[in-house]
């Protein structure tokens, strides 16, 4: 699923490949994050309040553990959908900036057998995520290097195939507290209440 250089020029992508990209996210937080006392987990987290180059600073998703012992481990994900996306981030490492700033733990996530273990960059690691029937699931797990995870009734799974390297990165910048503070405001006015339950009243 290749993404034209009109769209990468943009930085937009398109229909389908958002689906994607939503659809990897959904699967990475569910297997990986799922504890929402541990883990807070945001998508499309704009770094920071202001702009770059003209451009918004944005990161694909953004992890952080909120229990001390784990040293509030942070973990940045960077999505790829097509090799020549992945190829392209390659060219430009520069783009990996802001998630190896802020992050212990820096991850591609893409579909299986999009990139090989020997093209993924020495200071990253590599998440693949998507859907298998079982007996594909047999000859995928073959492949995990680390934590992995099937949901025989979803047909989602979730696989480290390269463990990414620690690292001791200092820690979040005023910006980025803002930044998470503004997506948490964001998220919860835009997303409609719940329905208030329904109460059967005595009548007397």
């Amino acid at each position: 699923m290749a993404i034209s250089a009109a769209a990468r020029s943009q930085n937009t992508l398109s229909g389908s490949e958002q689906s994607t990209v939503a659809v990897l996210l959904d699967i990475v937080e569910r297997c990986m994050h799922a504890s929402r006392s541990e883990w807070l987990f945001f998508r499309e987290l704009r770094v920071g309040t202001g702009r770059r180059n003209g451009n918004v600073q944005r990161l694909d998703a953004f992890a952080l553990n909120s229990l001390p012992h784990t040293a509030m481990k942070r973990v940045c994900y960077e999505v790829k959908t097509s090799r020549a996306d992945f190829l392209a981030e390659l060219k430009h490492p520069l783009k990996r900036r802001i998630g190896m700033r802020y992050s212990n733990e820096f991850y591609f996530i893409t579909p299986a057998g999009l990139v090989e273990i020997a093209e993924i960059p020495a200071e990253c690691g590599l998440v693949e995520a998507g859907l298998a029937m079982p007996e594909d699931w047999k000859r995928l797990i073959g492949r995990q290097a680390g934590f992995f995870s099937f949901d025989p009734d979803t047909r989602q799974y979730c696989m480290i195939r390269v463990p990414a390297p620690w690292r001791d990165t200092p820690g979040p910048t005023w910006q980025l507290v803002a930044a998470m503070l503004r997506h948490q405001r964001w998220e919860l006015e835009e997303r409609p209440p719940s329905p208030r339950a329904q109460q059967r009243l005595p009548f007397e």
